[in-house]
Parts: C-alpha cells; sequence; structure tokens
C-alpha cells in the first residue's frame, strides 16, 4: 500500500495520501484534497508514449500480483494520449477491484470511487446547467435543487453501472454500498450516495460541515463512517471537495 514508484503521474492508494493529514485530523476537521491528486490532465501533460506504457505495464503486474488470473482486454496500447490515459484510468480501477475482490481490501476502491465520482459531478453539473435553461428540468424549490438532484441522480447511476460491470455486490449488508440505508427518525435524509468501507460519500452543490445535521446523521448512523467525503462540482469554488473526519476521535 506504500509508493509506486514509475512515471511521475498522481496515483494515490488511500485517501491518507488523497487528503494529507486525515489519519491523525482532530474530529469534525475538514481536510482538502492534494493539489491535483485526482486529476491525470496536468501530469498528462508530461506524459509521453514511453511513460505511459511503463505506468500501464506497472499496474498491470500490480493487478497480477493481487490476482495471477487477472487478463486485460484490449486492442493494443493506445495511440493517442486520450486513450492512454482513459487506460490508465481502466487499470487503476482494475486494481482497485482486485485489492477488493481478492483481499477485502476497500482503501484503493475508495480513492478510486471518489475519482469516478468528482469526474461525474462535475461533467453532470454542466449537464444540468444546459438541461435547466432549455427547460428541461423542473425545479420544486430552486434552480440549484433541481440541478442538484439531476447531478446526484447521476452519480449513483454511474457508480451501480460501474459497479454492475465488475461484478461488485452493493446490496445491503456488503461494504460497498449505493445509497446506504441508516437507522434514525429520518433516514431517507441520513442516507449517503455511498459507502466503501469506512468511508461514505455526499454528493453536494451546497457547503457542509459537521454542524450541518445531514452529516451528524452520517455520523450518528449504524454505519458510523470513519469519515465522510463532501463531493462537490469543482467549477463551483476552489477546494470544492473536501473529507470531514468523524466527530468521534
Amino acid at each position: 500500500m506504500g509508493g509506486n514508484g514509475g512515471p511521475p503521474l498522481n496515483d494515490p492508494l488511500t485517501l491518507e495520501r488523497t487528503f494529507p493529514g486525515l489519519a491523525n485530523a482532530p474530529g469534525g476537521s475538514l481536510m482538502a484534497l492534494a493539489d491535483n491528486i485526482l486529476d491525470l490532465t496536468v501530469p498528462a501533460n508530461r506524459l509521453t508514449t514511453g511513460l505511459a506504457e511503463d505506468h500501464v505495464n506497472m499496474l498491470i503486474q500490480q493487478i497480477r500480483t493481487i490476482d495471477p488470473k487477472y487478463r486485460q482486454d484490449t486492442l493494443g496500447f493506445p495511440t493517442t494520449l486520450e486513450g492512454q490515459v482513459n487506460l490508465i484510468r481502466q487499470l487503476r480501477l482494475d486494481r482497485a477491484v482486485a485489492f477488493y475482490r481478492v483481499k477485502g481490501e476497500t482503501r484503493p476502491l475508495q480513492v478510486e470511487t471518489l475519482r469516478i465520482m468528482q469526474e461525474r459531478v462535475d461533467s453532470a453539473y454542466a449537464e444540468g446547467q444546459v438541461l435547466f435553461d432549455a427547460g428541461r428540468l423542473q425545479p420544486r424549490l430552486s434552480r440549484e435543487e433541481a440541478i442538484g438532484n439531476y447531478v446526484d441522480r447521476a452519480v449513483r447511476r454511474e457508480l451501480r453501472e460501474l459497479y454492475n460491470v465488475r461484478g461488485i455486490d452493493y446490496s445491503k449488508g456488503q461494504q460497498i454500498r449505493v445509497k446506504y440505508d441508516t437507522s434514525g427518525s429520518d433516514p431517507t435524509y441520513r442516507i449517503p450516495d455511498a459507502c466503501v468501507g469506512n468511508i461514505a460519500f455526499d454528493v453536494t452543490l451546497s457547503r457542509k460541515t459537521l454542524a450541518t445535521p445531514q452529516v451528524r446523521g452520517f455520523f450518528n448512523s449504524d454505519f458510523k463512517p470513519d469519515a465522510v467525503l463532501i463531493v462537490r462540482p469543482t467549477q463551483l469554488v476552489s477546494n470544492s471537495t473536501y473529507a470531514i473526519s468523524s466527530p468521534r476521535k
């Protein structure tokens, strides 16, 4: 679970590397993402075909060390930068799934779930704005509420499809959940969008802290997560996505 070596690409395996200081943060602290830690665009500007191929080979070797039966379905190494970056993304997810299915280790899948959720949150937010302006989203309360509901549904759908394709069970009682059911007087309000191991994920347009009743509900639920990750569109504000450490610390 340590450093990977290889080319200079952001490739964290744990949330402790994604949110520096999270492991030792006081209860209720807000921890920002490390700079560009989930973004392949910046390091990809320095990416050459040789470096990408080395990184791909390293990832395949890591996966086969965990799961010797792993076989990569590919038509060959991509010739375009976009194709190479997408292959690296796919292999990182395959590595995280191998850790989970073979070793029962959820930490790499927490990172990859966050990466995928952030990408889908950003794209769905842009889509939602266009749809609302075209009159295709009907608000009950406000424009932001309508767009936020659209983003929330899009991210959950993406996660379900992703987990289904890789044969990951996310039903009740599993370590991986999409829309986790909890106890309480208002359980619907206190259901995170996803849970992976001991981490809850909440997709939102608004800023939330430990003072937010919904967040307190997450921490007080049957699940009792060690941290809640607040995932917001990067278009809204800098440091839009952050972790809230458990108040039980």
